[in-house]
């Protein structure tokens, strides 16, 4: 029998070492996986108080935290990139401080990507739950009552899953840091993994990943939004991005 391939899961953050992110850590030390996991959290800028909560709560939950001292603006591309070059897991699992995960996802994940014979890009809908859903430590034994109350979004939601080989993601140098802010880049890395050979492989309807609901910051930046928009109906054709630099590593 073939080894369980081992699996990184990636979450950029800023400034959210709450409850949401530590329901998020709990729902990954559920996982009913023979392979091997580690947490990578990539934080990008927190704030002084908000980086020694993040530190104890990595620690607590057994997770590897990526320091990126900045002021610049939030940029999920460039948080994600460098967790991913931080990552050692064969497949990687790029995802969000908020989802909470069935405890068979990651399981799903990689059989997922073994029937696409190790050349898939593994994706999942989103259920988003009501305001006051999780507001205490969540359990494994309330997630199916968590998911009865929650509704599939509407649109793919492609961003809080997004699985491959941790090689595909080297090769095309991870997302498109030129989506500042928050852009485009989930939809942009599916398009760019399709032209680089991936099959684009949906989960079924049994595993579940679950949004935690907050208010968004999404819509603040109109100019910045329209310009990300733009930028990515006129690059998404291109495979290979960054070539400036992509996370710590310099210009290729």
């Amino acid at each position: 029998m073939n080894a369980m391939p081992s699996i990184s899961v990636v979450i950029p953050i800023r400034n959210r070492a709450g409850l949401r992110l530590e329901n998020c850590l709990r729902s990954i030390g559920w996982q009913r996986y023979d392979g091997s996991v580690e947490v990578v959290l990539s934080d990008f800028g927190s704030d002084a108080a908000e980086a020694v909560a993040l530190a104890a709560l990595a620690e607590r939950h057994g997770a590897r935290l990526v320091r990126t001292e900045t002021s610049a603006l939030w940029n999920r591309a460039r948080a994600l990139n460098l967790g991913i070059q931080a990552s050692s897991g064969d497949l990687v699992l790029c995802t969000d401080a908020d989802m909470l995960f069935s405890p068979d996802f990651l399981s799903a994940v990689a059989g997922a990507h073994a029937a696409a014979a190790d050349h898939g890009l593994v994706l999942c809908r989103c259920h988003d739950l009501p305001a006051g859903a999780v507001e205490h430590a969540a359990a494994l034994a309330e997630f199916d009552d968590l998911r009865a109350r929650s509704e599939v979004r509407q649109t793919s939601g492609t961003g809080a899953c997004q699985a491959a080989k941790r090689s595909f993601f080297c090769a095309v140098r991870g997302y498109d840091e030129a989506f500042v802010y928050w852009g485009a880049e989930d939809n942009d890395m599916v398009h760019r993994a399709g032209r680089y050979g991936l099959k684009a492989v949906w989960l079924d309807e049994t595993p579940a990943m679950l949004h935690q609901w907050h208010t968004t910051m999404k819509n603040d930046r109109p100019l910045r939004r329209k310009w990300n928009s733009w930028r990515y109906k006129l690059t998404k054709w291109q495979v290979v991005k960054n070539r400036g630099g992509w996370g710590n590593e310099p210009a290729g």
